[in-house]
């Protein structure tokens, strides 16, 4: 308890004037010197010497309420003064703690009621009805007891005026004096004040969470809330929200009570906090309690630290969740698992991850996207392998896997995934494989849960469409990894272009029993493609083969439909004009051309009735993009295969979009690194089409030094490409920093 003494001064007894000084009291409460215990008390002994003592006590904890000041400024006093025998002095207030007295309503009703019981009987009869209502309203907020003792002080002032001035500046003073002002917490050093000495904590802590993004601004209050978290308060979880968003490692020994709280939402709290500051020490304690834990949340929580700070721990346990009962483990808390394993990267988690994969949930959720970032994470001589291996369906535990999960996997679906990701890695082993399972004819079975279905089931034309995305997915993966004069390859890929019986029959069920043409004109020219962009075929076999586009095949339109040749026509002349050389305007796009012209493959007929709405023909796509992509054929004749060249060419403000497509080839295929930023400049002016040679060019022209580079310009993307555009850069670029890693 604080006491302070004080008595008015300029008073003497020339004239009386009974003035109470209770009115003053309750204008402001000051706290003088705040105690931090539970229920503190502090006091302000006013005392007036005369002829008669008049002694005035008054025990408070903060500023009045605004309308019992009001209330006691209205008590003015009279020359009469107050009798004797009724109420002539002040008033008692008990101090609450400072969050109570702020919210006077949560104070305890039996607190209010302990209150009331003190005042004694007698002196509340005395009480006239309007202190009565003071009273009942102070003592029913539960926070200020309006006391009346039969005491009463005398002050005597030359002149009224002069005195009335001479106690308000003593009331001032006192108030100055105590460090009763009031604290504004709309200012940062009203807000720092306010923590501090636990003062408008109802209104401080908001300020602080509004501060949750912008943790500059909070760092200066973060001793003062640690001191507060420490101590304890009602507002403990706002306080270690703040501080786990602030991520200042001067939180760490909050974080470190916060992991023992029995609060789930502290835990929660502490764990975002500890990721942000990396503090190993702390997160093995975070740890601990892990296995005691019941709630998801908790547990994702815990593990999300591992995807922030290296901890052989939590790499193991991630492990073991995965190892487990997938169907009886929480999805969020698998996926958090696998990003887990992205960020420690340790090769005993390549079985596991390569199952995980596959996992799918009651709802269809995949752990696909999670885990396979965690599984191209590892060294490609880890990795390779055991990819190899599943491609060739030799992994025995993988394979049970497929056959325990008959109705959501394939042998189809296990070549898809891992084609692709060998292909990330450049893995030269997988080519001969890969020819393999494109040179292999034998007819592809329907599995054994679709032939009990009818066929129109959707789940057949999923199969079908997987058929043919697997198959796809290894052409795709061939040219990637190269097959630069490999000459089986170009054996097969001209077979299959062709369509030759055995590829009719191998799948011919995936296509007769769903009706589907799409993957003859997939395989059909991706096949061209790679013998084009591999260099396995000249520009006369280049002609041979655009030749049968006029075939008796092509022509018959039961047998292969108009839109599905307009399709192939139309990539076939794409990936021509990609590819083209010097002299192929006279040649190749001249072929393409003619095929467009009165008679032609892709002749578009003129409407008899000239007058009539043109409506739009299959051919339509196909002569366009013949148009288009004229510019590519001309840049190659200007530019052949000078580098320097096509670097100029994408500068041009009007550069078309197949001439940068051209001009981005031309420079992977250049091999040098001085050109992998200018690539990377225009890889935002790419479209989806563009990608995949601005990233394969990208992959050729870089290094283990470019990573950093890479994500980057993911992150610059993130936030210039509209989001449908980005979300495949996005997926290219991740692959793309995988190859960078692994290139030697």
């Amino acid at each position: 308890m604080a006491l302070r003494l004080f008595r008015p001064f300029g008073l003497n007894t020339a004239s009386q004037s009974r003035y109470s000084l209770w009115q003053y009291a309750l204008h402001c409460a000051p706290p003088i010197s705040p105690l931090r215990a539970q229920y503190g008390f502090v006091a302000v002994l006013c005392a007036r010497f005369t002829a008669r003592i008049r002694t005035a006590f008054f025990l408070g904890g903060g500023a009045i309420p605004a309308p019992l000041g009001r209330y006691a400024a209205s008590l003015r006093p009279t020359g009469a003064g107050i009798k004797r025998d009724g109420l002539a002095c002040t008033g008692v207030a008990l101090r609450l703690p400072w969050a109570v007295f702020w919210r006077p309503f949560r104070a305890p009703h039996s607190l209010a009621k302990y209150v009331t019981s003190a005042c004694d009987k007698k002196t509340l009869a005395m009480i006239d009805e309007k202190k009565r209502m003071l009273y009942d309203m102070c003592a029913n907020l539960g926070a200020i007891c309006v006391v009346t003792l039969d005491l009463e002080i005398n002050m005597t002032m030359n002149r009224r005026a002069l005195g009335g001035l001479t106690a308000l500046v003593m009331v001032a003073g006192a108030f100055g004096l105590s460090g009763c002002g009031q604290v504004d917490v709309n200012t940062p050093e009203g807000l720092e004040k306010a923590i501090k000495s636990r003062q408008k904590l109802e209104k401080a802590i908001p300020k602080v969470s509004s501060m949750l993004a912008r943790p500059d601004e909070m760092k200066p209050l973060i001793p003062a809330l640690v001191d507060l978290y420490q101590d304890g308060s009602s507002f403990d979880r706002e306080v270690i929200q703040a501080l786990a968003s602030s991520g200042d490692a001067l939180a760490d020994s909050a974080f470190r009570k916060a992991v023992k709280s029995t609060d789930y939402k502290q835990v929660i709290q502490a764990a975002y906090g500890i990721k942000k500051t990396g503090n190993r020490d702390i997160q093995n304690e975070l740890l601990g309690v892990y296995d005691n834990q019941k709630n998801p949340d908790v547990k994702r929580a815990i593990l999300e630290t591992g995807t922030a700070i290296k901890n052989e721990n939590i790499a193991r346990k991630a492990m073991d969740i995965l190892n487990g009962d997938l169907d009886e483990t929480p999805f969020t808390l698998l996926r958090t698992s696998c990003d887990v394993l992205a960020y420690q990267e340790i090769p005993e988690a390549v079985e596991t991850l390569l199952i995980a994969i596959y996992h799918q949930d009651g709802v269809g959720r995949s752990l696909s996207s999670n885990c396979t970032k965690a599984l191209l994470a590892l060294d490609k001589d880890v990795v390779g392998p055991v990819l190899l291996k599943a491609y060739k369906l030799e992994d025995e535990k993988l394979q049970q896997f497929v056959k325990d999960h008959p109705d959501t996997l394939t042998n189809e679906t296990i070549r898809n995934n891992t084609a692709n990701a060998l292909a990330l890695y450049r893995y030269t082993e997988a080519v001969e494989p890969m020819l393999d399972y494109i040179a292999d004819t034998k007819t592809i079975p329907v599995p054994g849960t679709l032939a009990i279905r009818p066929n129109t089931d959707p789940a057949w034309q999923m199969w079908a469409s997987l058929v043919g995305v697997a198959s796809q997915s290894t052409l795709f993966s061939l040219n990637d990894i190269g097959i630069h004069g490999n000459q089986r390859a170009k054996q097969v890929l001209t077979e299959l272009f062709n369509w030759t019986m055995p590829y009719k029959s191998k799948f011919k069920n995936a296509i007769e029993l769903t009706g589907s043409t799409n993957i003859e004109v997939s395989q059909r020219v991706n096949a061209y493609r790679l013998l084009r962009e591999n260099d396995l075929i000249s520009n006369t076999e280049t002609l041979a083969l655009i030749e049968k586009l006029k075939g008796e095949e092509f022509q018959n339109e039961r047998t292969f439909r108009n839109w599905a040749r307009a399709s192939i026509g139309t990539d076939m002349v794409t990936y021509s004009a990609v590819t083209s050389k010097s002299g192929d305007t006279s040649t190749i796009w001249a072929a393409f051309n003619a095929m467009k012209e009165s008679g032609g493959v892709f002749f578009v007929p003129v409407p008899e009735d000239p007058e009539a709405p043109k409506l739009d023909h299959y051919n339509d796509g196909v002569s366009q993009r013949i148009a288009d992509v004229k510019g590519a054929f001309e840049l190659a004749d200007k530019c052949d295969t000078n580098a320097e060249c096509y670097a100029t060419a994408l500068k041009a403000a009007n550069v078309g979009n197949y001439e940068r497509i051209k001009a981005v080839y031309e420079l992977g295929l250049s091999g040098d690194h001085k050109y992998f930023e200018v690539v990377a400049s225009v890889y935002k002016n790419l479209d989806v089409f563009g990608q995949l040679y601005g990233t394969k060019a990208l992959a050729q022209l870089g290094t283990k030094d470019d990573v950093e580079s890479i994500k980057q310009l993911n992150e610059k993307l993130s936030k210039e490409m509209n989001q449908l555009q980005y979300q495949t850069a996005k997926t290219s670029l991740e692959g793309l920093i995988t190859t960078l890693k692994n290139k030697k």
